[in-house]
C-alpha cells in the first residue's frame, strides 16, 4: 500500500531551524555588513537592514527588541515561535566594528518566547518580559541583576484588564516609561503609558488616543512619539498626528536628523502573524511627506536608525 508523506510547511521548517539553533547555540549570520543601510528592522522572519531602495537580509530568525548601547547591538529573538508553553528564547550580543556586525554571542538564554523589547536603561540591559509582566534587567555582560514588576502577574487569558501585554520601555528624562497594549480587556480599553520612578513604581497612568499602541520615541526636542497601531496613525506628544494607513497596523518607529521611518503590517489571527508581510515607510521630518514605501517580507516589529 502506498505511503502518504506530508511535507513540512514552510512554517515548520522555520521552527524547527529555530529550535536547532537555540540547542546548538548558533547565530545565523546572512550578512553583518551595514554600511550603504539606514535602518535595522525586526521582524518573524530575520532581522533586515533596511534602506531607501531595498532591503537586506542580515540575521535568520524571528526577532522583536533590538537596541544599540555603544559599540554593541542587542537582539531578542524568539526560537520557541508560538510554543508558548517553553522559555526558548535569548539575547543575542553582537560588536559593532564600524559598519560591521562582528562577536556574536548569546548573552542570555531561557527567556519567554513573548517578550517584546529591549533598552538599555541606567547602564543595565532590560527585557520587556511581556507574558510574565515583569522587566528582567542584566548586566551587558548578561549577568542578571533583578526582576522588576511594577504590576501583579497576570495571565495572557485575563479578560479584566489585570493582564496589560506591556511591551514597550523607555527612559524619558527622570522617570520610566512602559507602553500597556491593553488589547485584551473586555469591554475594550485603550492603550495607556504607565510612569514609573526610579523604584520602579508606578506614579501615573496616561490613557492614550489608541488601541494596541506601540513604541515610545523621544525626539531632539523633548517630544515623544507613539504608534496607534489599530488606527493607522501615529502621534506626538503635542497632539500631532499622522496618518500612515487606512487599512493596516502601524507599529515601529525610528528617527534620523531629517527623516523618520515607521512600521506597517498586514494584521490577522495571532497564528498566522508569521506568514504576513508588511513595510518601511520613511516620512520626511520637516513635513511628513511619504519619501519611500519599502516592501518586507515580514511584518516590521521593531525600528532603529543605524
Amino acid at each position: 500500500m502506498p505511503q502518504t508523506i506530508k511535507m513540512a510547511s514552510n512554517t515548520e521548517i522555520r521552527e524547527a531551524l529555530a529550535r536547532a539553533a537555540y540547542d546548538r547555540d548558533e547565530v545565523r549570520v546572512v550578512d553583518p555588513e551595514l554600511a550603504g543601510w539606514d535602518w535595522l528592522a525586526t521582524t518573524h522572519r530575520g532581522l533586515f537592514a533596511v534602506a531607501n531602495d531595498g532591503i537586506q537580509l542580515v540575521l535568520r530568525g524571528w526577532f522583536f527588541g533590538i537596541c544599540r548601547h555603544g559599540d554593541h547591538l542587542f537582539v531578542f529573538e524568539n526560537c520557541g515561535h508560538r510554543d508558548q508553553g517553553s522559555d526558548r528564547s535569548r539575547i543575542v550580543r553582537f560588536d559593532i566594528a564600524g559598519t560591521t556586525l562582528t562577536a556574536p554571542r548569546i548573552l542570555i538564554t531561557g527567556l519567554h518566547n513573548n517578550c517584546h523589547q529591549v533598552a538599555a536603561i541606567d547602564e543595565l540591559l532590560c527585557v520587556v518580559d511581556t507574558a510574565n509582566q515583569a522587566i528582567r534587567r542584566y548586566t551587558f555582560d548578561g549577568e542578571p541583576v533583578d526582576v522588576q514588576r511594577p504590576f501583579p502577574v497576570a495571565p495572557p487569558s485575563d479578560r479584566t484588564g489585570a493582564y496589560l501585554h506591556i511591551n514597550t520601555i523607555a527612559r524619558v528624562g527622570g522617570r520610566i516609561g512602559l507602553v500597556l497594549h491593553n488589547g485584551k480587556a473586555s469591554p475594550e480599553k485603550n492603550s495607556e503609558i504607565a510612569w514609573l520612578d526610579d523604584n520602579w513604581s508606578v506614579i501615573d497612568r496616561q490613557s492614550l488616543p489608541g488601541h494596541h499602541c506601540h513604541d515610545l520615541v523621544e525626539d531632539e526636542e523633548g517630544r515623544l512619539w507613539h504608534s496607534l497601531s489599530r488606527e493607522g496613525d501615529i502621534i506626538r506628544s503635542d497632539g500631532t498626528v499622522i496618518r500612515i494607513t487606512d487599512d493596516k497596523m502601524v507599529r515601529g518607529i525610528a528617527l534620523r536628523p531629517a527623516t523618520m521611518a515607521v512600521g506597517i503590517s498586514t494584521f490577522g489571527p495571532r497564528h498566522l502573524r508569521g506568514t504576513l508581510n508588511g513595510n518601511v515607510v520613511v516620512l520626511d521630518r520637516s513635513d511628513f511627506r511619504l519619501l519611500h514605501d519599502i516592501k518586507m517580507p515580514a511584518a516590521p516589529a521593531d525600528i532603529i536608525a543605524i
